[in-house]
């Protein structure tokens, strides 16, 4: 548990901005990139499926509950080939001793941007979109993942 709380708070401390109004810089970019690699590894170790929406769902929120703790853990998952819907009633990123004052609206992009280099690295055929978030104000969170049009 010590352990997924240090890794969380690592991801929360990577996506700060260290300006107001800075864009994600080429470093946090790169370690974004490379923590989704290792995903990814992890995915291809356990023979984990990310061929269809319902199968990438699966296996990020496998994988999310092994690095981030059960807070991650999905209670509600509809899923189909082409689309899926993950809801979570709770999150680790959103916890109070991860966030240190970070502003809702930027741990929403550290979020986004954690999930969408996992996406991308699990499968490239799919996105990602985060419709409500416990960051913003919503009860859960809610994520759809679409296979992109060609």
């Amino acid at each position: 548990m010590m352990s997924t709380h240090v890794l969380t708070r690592l991801v929360v401390a990577l996506g700060q901005k260290q300006e107001k109004n800075a864009d994600v810089s080429s470093f946090q970019k790169r370690m974004f990139s490379e923590m989704a690699q290792e995903i990814r590894a992890i995915a291809d170790r356990y023979g984990m499926p990310r061929d269809h929406a319902a199968d990438l769902i699966q296996t990020i929120g496998a994988i999310s509950v092994i690095l981030f703790g059960p807070e991650f853990e999905t209670r509600f998952i509809e899923g189909f080939p082409e689309e899926a819907v993950i809801r979570l009633t709770e999150c680790a990123m959103f916890r109070e001793e991860s966030v240190h004052g970070i502003p809702p609206v930027q741990l929403n992009s550290i979020c986004h941007a954690y999930i969408q280099h996992t996406i991308d690295a699990l499968n490239p055929e799919f996105s990602i979109s985060i419709d409500r978030a416990r960051c913003r104000g919503d009860s859960f969170c809610e994520m759809v993942i679409k296979r992109r049009k060609p």
